[in-house]
């Protein structure tokens, strides 16, 4: 890749990158609209995008190109900033003059990641001597540290949400503390002030009607199983049931699956699947209700200080032969239920003022940054560095 050398640094350009081309959305698409309202006519933008985006095309003067072709490798190499939400492959290398700037895709202290997973933990941390012949040495700890190594070299700055979030990726992902950004997520801003033309924009995309609340329910990836087809093990009719006792209202059951999950065939008289729904962020805006699992978007939901609970069937499993915890689960900000007979209480016996207090508690604890400035932050940063 180092013959990209030869061309010059586009001293204006931005190249924007979530999840691999896959979306239009996440801390990328926070950042990108604040330059684009704020210094339009100063930046050249790219956007890697693998698919049509509506959202997307609603933006003029916006550079597209697909993930991994020979445009994306040419702006890759020659945009003075690159923002991404995950790290940039390690045979692309970052240019002397460069900024990376890694934005991450969730916040809080939960799943175990990197060096810090479940595999990796017994690893030692060296950062020379690493050799891979083979392969196989792809699936081994001097693999994952070789990338871990490479990343952090390649990387400028690191946006962080929370205190323990930088404590715990200083150790995963290799990088000193002085790359962190501490301001909160960008994508978290949205729920610092008033929101509801978002949630009004979700709702009339997935027609849903006016008078109805939404219970949103987003489980997390499993990275441990060899197919991640979709399999709800959620007792619909029962969770909505126990929604409709609680607030003596009409309730909707919206589905958003993993991206790197297979969720397309998803089909139940009871659920809206809005999986291929681009922003997170604008359904966590429209509902009035939200269960998870161990995804990081219980952090952003917390903000909102709207009921939300976990359902958790494999909690053992997941403990002992997936990701793990940073965060022992009974210090998260929502209640957990094993079944779906535990699920319906906790839904029935909901009680606000517990919620508001067992959420501000978890912020507290975890040392949250998040005070709805973080894009603007971030973009000044960035900036002073064009």
């Amino acid at each position: 890749m180092h013959v990209f050398c030869i061309f010059p640094i586009r001293k204006n350009s931005i190249l924007f990158i979530s999840q691999k081309g896959k979306m239009f959305a996440c801390n990328p698409r926070a950042l990108f609209e604040y330059f684009y309202f704020n210094n339009k006519t100063n930046i050249d933008f790219v956007w890697v995008i693998n698919e049509s985006s509506a959202d997307l095309e609603a933006y003029d003067n916006i550079i597209k190109v697909r993930y991994n072709s020979l445009a994306y490798f040419y702006y890759q190499m020659t945009s003075k900033i690159i923002v991404s939400n995950i790290p940039s492959p390690i045979y692309l290398p970052l240019r002397r003059k460069q900024i990376m700037i890694d934005t991450w895709h969730g916040g809080g202290a939960y799943k175990r990641v990197g060096l810090l997973s479940p595999k990796q933990e017994s690893l030692v941390k060296k950062s020379k001597g690493i050799r891979l012949k083979t392969i196989e040495d792809k699936n081994n700890q001097a693999w994952e540290q070789y990338k871990a190594i490479y990343n952090a070299k390649d990387t400028t700055f690191f946006v962080s949400s929370c205190k323990r979030f930088t404590e715990v990726m200083m150790e995963s992902q290799l990088l000193p503390g002085s790359a962190y950004i501490e301001t909160g997520m960008p994508r978290n801003d949205v729920f610092f002030s008033d929101y509801s033309n978002l949630a009004q924009k979700a709702k009339s995309k997935l027609g849903i009607a006016e008078d109805k609340k939404i219970v949103l329910y987003a489980p997390t990836y499993r990275g441990n199983v060899k197919s991640q087809k979709t399999v709800i093990n959620l007792d619909i009719e029962l969770c909505l049931k126990s929604l409709e006792q609680r607030w003596n209202s009409e309730w909707v059951f919206v589905f958003r699956g993993h991206v790197l999950g297979f969720h397309e065939q998803l089909e139940n008289e009871y659920i809206i699947n809005a999986s291929q729904y681009e922003e997170m962020q604008e359904l966590l805006c429209l509902a009035d209700a939200f269960i998870t699992d161990y995804s990081s978007s219980m952090w952003d939901f917390a903000l909102t200080k709207k009921p939300a609970f976990l359902f958790t069937p494999d909690l053992d499993y997941y403990l002992n032969n997936d990701r793990g915890f940073y965060t022992p689960i009974d210090e998260w900000a929502f209640p957990y239920a094993r079944t779906n007979i535990e699920l319906s209480r906790l839904i029935e016996r909901f009680d606000y003022d517990a919620h508001l207090k067992k959420v501000d508690n978890h912020l507290f604890s975890l040392g949250s940054f998040e005070q709805g400035t973080a894009t603007k932050t971030v973009c000044e940063i960035l900036l002073s560095h064009m």
